[in-house]
């Protein structure tokens, strides 16, 4: 009876430790899955908002910290021009700094205020970084989706806060506090002269 119940007790114990083996391979696929810019967004980075919250829905793959992972054309979003100056912009912001940098934190490459939504989802009221307040996106995706039509405005001429006529350096003075960097980072990402203008920028 004894070996009996001692033998009972040895199978309950390894399906229980099979079970935790389990769940526990499935926590450590998941996360694999997901990458380490915590791209699920079910991840609060110390600020209490949720960081980079990518739903794959441009790329087929989750939008990170990493340029490699951010959107290009598509078949809505097709301009492989305007993409280039998304990606730059995003860099002289900080996106690619990833989890710390307001606009990676708030799924907002751009940096954009209010105003500049474009129709994207947003979570939570805008947060106040580098002296103005930003939109604080629902992902990611809505974030480079109202980036790039902020600069397709821009670029076909129907902004009515940058004219087609402004040259890089005229945009970065308004859209930037610290536009000296700003301009530096992204004419040099783009390889493009500071006195020309967004408009006339063809990748």
């Amino acid at each position: 009876m004894i070996l009996v119940m001692s033998f009972a007790v040895v199978v309950i114990l390894a399906a229980v430790a099979t079970g935790v083996s389990f769940v526990q391979g499935a926590t450590a696929h998941a996360t694999a899955s997901i990458g380490p810019d915590t791209a699920s967004g079910n991840i609060n980075n110390d600020t209490g908002v949720v960081v980079s919250n990518s739903n794959q829905s441009l790329t087929g793959s989750y939008i990170g910290p990493d340029p490699s992972t951010w959107p290009g054309p598509t078949g809505i979003y097709s301009s492989v021009s305007i993409w280039n100056i998304c990606a730059a912009v995003a860099i002289a912001e900080g996106f690619n700094r990833g989890a710390g940098a307001a606009p990676y934190d708030l799924n907002n490459p751009g940096d954009l205020s209010p105003g500049d939504e474009s129709g994207q989802p947003t979570m939570g009221p805008p947060q106040f970084h580098g002296g103005s307040y930003i939109i604080q996106f629902a992902t990611c995706e809505g974030g480079f989706i109202a980036l790039y039509n902020k600069f397709s405005r821009i670029v076909s001429g129907q902004s009515s806060v940058y004219p087609k006529s402004w040259t890089w350096t005229q945009v970065a003075k308004k859209y930037a506090g610290d536009w000296q960097n700003w301009l530096n980072n992204v004419t040099s990402y783009l390889g493009v002269d500071p006195n020309s203008t967004p408009a006339s920028y063809q990748a």
